[in-house]
């Protein structure tokens, strides 16, 4: 199963996401969010993403993705604004 990485930024109240739309096969890949400094929550209706902490970094991993379309989700963290990016299946 092929992984599309997204980098989190969490800086000065901000969150910021590169690439900040990721395209995904259908059945296929999964995302993995990473950030550096700070935990995060990825909020995707209709989808589960396991939060933790590897190696001193904050990850979220998603499952595939079985439908074709735009899925529009959320990144929150503590004392920052949310994101809205999405995922292109």
């Amino acid at each position: 199963m092929p992984e599309k990485k997204v980098t989190v930024t969490i800086a000065a109240g901000k969150i910021t996401v590169d690439p900040d739309s990721v395209q995904v096969k259908k059945a296929q890949d999964n995302v993995r969010w990473v950030c550096d400094t700070s935990e995060f929550t990825i909020d995707m209706p209709g989808f589960t993403v396991d939060h933790r902490r590897e190696n001193g970094k904050h990850h979220g991993v998603s499952g595939t993705f079985p439908s074709v379309g735009k899925i529009k989700y959320n990144v929150s963290a503590p004392g920052a604004e949310m994101l809205d990016p999405d995922v292109d299946v």
